[in-house]
């Protein structure tokens, strides 16, 4: 899913130009860096966030049918080097990847210095779109509330201190992914609806050689928008890799300059626990005066006792100042309190550009 910094759509609508297809080579990237300020000993930082480039295109094949192809990666303005994938830590499963003692940077999630981001081959038709590679899951395709998406603040970070939606607890498996080896159907739009379907077949791994099957993950999405209303619904299934899953409904309705939002998230046997689940919630509303933006978002993670109980809410206000069409600066503040123990208060500015 292409996610703008601070959206100024509150719900996730689906990423046609991740389909799309051109009759030309498209070469884009987006560069977007910040500097934090994070207490609880933490100070100063230039981080960049989530920069990335790539391309894309299509072939003609006649009769309506046409191949595609994207590849993307990830690369870091602050050092100037590729981004490898810094997934080390082999407790946190990615849809699709496998969980084991063995895991490295440069064995799941994209290749290390390769292609991190979407990056697939397939057909699309009068009959819809079929890919194969990684991807977005259709789980995240359906959005949050988020109105900080690559930011300090975003909601959506399953590292971060205000990791709300699509992270499970702190450190565990989360469902705002993007799927190794999958293959992913979208169906033509019909009336504002868009369906989508994805599978990751054959990935048991050493750890499971009894789960090789057509489905060992799966995610499904119905994404709905019609004039000032969008609402998507989501569910994914890990039962093949890790026995969890999650659904969501996210919600969002334009009034003029003033954009709402929603999201509701219930998952259950986080990290391969029996009984463990989290009921997850985020609510957002974004004000538009020109080329200002102002945003504010809160969010509450709630867990029982059998994940942790690792509760959390997440509030967070910010303003964005658009220069033009494809940049923008922003400044934003989230405050972050636990069940337990200190709070955390983060300020973030920072700069974007879209090519």
């Amino acid at each position: 899913m292409k996610k703008s910094l601070i959206a100024l759509a509150i719900a996730g609508t689906f990423a046609a130009p991740a389909f799309a297809a051109s009759a030309n080579v498209d070469f884009y990237g987006k560069f977007r860096i910040s500097l934090n300020n994070v207490n609880n000993n933490q100070g100063w930082s230039l981080t960049d966030q989530v920069s990335r480039v790539g391309f894309k295109g299509a072939e003609d094949l006649g009769g309506g049918l046409k191949a595609i192809y994207q590849y993307e990666t990830a690369f870091n303005i602050g050092t100037g080097a590729p981004t490898a994938d810094s997934s080390t830590s082999c407790t946190s499963t990615l849809f699709g990847g496998i969980v084991t003692t063995e895991c490295t940077p440069s064995s799941i999630a994209g290749g290390g210095l390769g292609a991190q981001r979407n990056t697939f081959v397939g057909l699309a038709g009068d009959f819809g779109t079929v890919l194969a590679g990684r991807h977005d899951t259709p789980y995240k395709l359906a959005g949050s509330a988020d109105l900080f998406v690559d930011t300090l603040a975003d909601a959506q970070n399953t590292s971060a201190a205000g990791g709300i939606i699509g992270a499970g607890n702190a450190g565990s498996a989360g469902f705002d992914l993007r799927g190794n080896n999958a293959i992913a159907y979208v169906a033509p739009s019909f009336s504002g609806l868009t369906l989508i379907g994805a599978i990751v077949p054959g990935n048991g791994g050493s750890n499971f050689p009894q789960r090789h099957n057509l489905t060992d993950a799966y995610s499904l999405a119905a994404l709905y928008g019609n004039g000032p209303l969008t609402a998507n619904l989501a569910y994914e299934d890990h039962n093949k890799l890790l026995d969890e899953n999650a659904w969501k409904l996210n919600v969002g309705y334009t009034m003029g300059d003033l954009k709402l939002g929603g999201t509701y998230e219930g998952m259950s046997n986080l990290n391969a626990t029996p009984g463990a689940k989290s009921k997850n919630f985020l609510v957002s509303a974004a004000y538009g005066m020109g080329p200002i933006t102002l945003a504010a978002q809160f969010g509450k993670r709630n867990q029982n006792a059998t994940a942790g109980n690792d509760d959390l809410t997440d509030t967070t206000v910010g303003v964005v100042y658009g220069l033009s069409k494809r940049t923008s600066t922003y400044l934003g503040y989230a405050h972050y309190k636990p069940a337990t123990g200190s709070s955390t208060n983060g300020l973030t500015m920072g700069m974007n550009h879209d090519f």
